[in-house]
């Protein structure tokens, strides 16, 4: 299927990669189908763009290619919402926030990702812990880094 992406244009989708977000994302309830779109020259980060609002996309990146410490649990009603059975079958994303310079951006650890990839299901997921910041800089201080 054809569709439009904000960050690149006209492009075809296959219909089977369609993510399914039951109940929308918070703030944008109204988009519920997305999908996951490669972004040109970087595997670091992806575009998460709505199927169904050319204008509503989202820069998305694994949180663990930056703090490998990232862990939470999901609710019981998340693990049946996605029909999860197998962690392998999970791919966690969170939001990327892009500042300039893009050195001062930030993910948000406190609400990440939760996609089901086989099933094709996904919500965005809010922490209840203050372990986590939705301002979470992706340019961790280098003594920070050695410390981990």
């Amino acid at each position: 299927m054809k569709m439009t992406s904000a960050y690149l244009g006209e492009i075809e989708v296959d219909e089977s990669k369609i993510i399914t977000f039951p109940s929308g994302i918070p703030g944008f309830s109204e988009s519920k189908q997305f999908v996951l779109l490669e972004f040109p020259d970087n595997q670091m980060f992806h575009i998460l763009q709505s199927a169904d609002n050319a204008q509503l996309a989202f820069i998305i990146t694994d949180p663990y290619y930056l703090y490998q410490d990232y862990v939470f649990e999901l609710e019981p009603s998340t693990i049946d919402l996605l029909k999860i059975k197998d962690r392998n079958d999970v791919a966690i994303y969170t939001i990327v926030t892009v500042n300039k310079p893009f050195t001062d951006s930030t993910i948000n650890l406190k609400a990440p990702i939760v996609i089901h990839v086989k099933e094709n299901l996904a919500k965005q997921v809010v922490l209840q812990t203050d372990a986590y910041s939705s301002r979470t800089p992706i340019n961790r201080p280098s003594h920070e880094k050695e410390e981990k």
